[in-house]
């Protein structure tokens, strides 16, 4: 893409083709004063959209795709949680384009090291009992194939005064009857007050 379509925000076809394919989170829409309209088509407007990109097995980071929307979406990327398809450049990864034709992926999360990653937590942790207050499906997986779903817990018991939290969490198939609002839960917690990670083996508190 040459000088004049980086101007006007136009998209990258070429990355588009051949990019690796992502998810990609909405964290800011920056809109320009450029538009463009062809013939009776819609109008687009070139943004700065900055976005946390999720690739197969790989950390999240930040990138920023810059490229023309048409205003009809502007307002649904701006109302926080938006969710799109990203095309990635494999040999440089802050080059991103969104992929308005393609749904957002589901990928798969890195497995965390030492005493960030779920399993030394679920071993070494500290036991507490959670309360589930909400959850909600968060289109990704964890590193054993689990859908993560986004946990907003009440740490009951095994703390000092009790205080809530949200996570994301691998859930088993197995362990989806467990996951509706009340539900009183074990769980362990790390270092930190929100390292607290379901012990979906143990079942429910009795």
């Amino acid at each position: 893409m040459g000088w004049l379509g980086n101007l006007i925000g136009s998209t990258d076809d070429g990355l588009i083709q051949n990019g690796l394919l992502g998810r990609g989170e909405v964290i800011g829409v920056d809109a320009s004063g450029m538009t463009l309209q062809v013939g009776n088509g819609l109008v687009e407007r070139k943004c700065a959209i900055t976005l946390n990109v999720l690739l197969d097995g790989q950390k999240p980071y930040q990138a920023v795709a810059s490229q023309r929307v048409q205003e009809i979406y502007i307002p649904q990327l701006s109302s926080g949680g938006a969710v799109v398809a990203v095309r990635v450049d494999p040999a440089d990864k802050t080059r991103v384009q969104i992929d308005f034709a393609t749904p957002a992926p589901t990928v798969t999360l890195p497995a965390g090291e030492g005493q960030n990653s779920a399993a030394w937590i679920l071993e070494n942790g500290k036991p507490v009992t959670v309360v589930l207050v909400a959850s909600q499906p968060m289109g990704v997986k964890s590193p054993k194939g689990d859908d993560v779903q986004a946990l907003t817990l009440t740490v009951a018991t095994g703390v000092e005064t009790p205080y809530q939290v949200q996570v994301g969490n691998g859930v088993p198939a197995s362990a989806l009857p467990l996951v509706y609002p009340g539900s009183k839960l074990h769980a362990r917690i790390g270092d930190e007050p929100n390292e607290v990670v379901v012990d979906w083996a143990a079942g429910a508190v009795s």
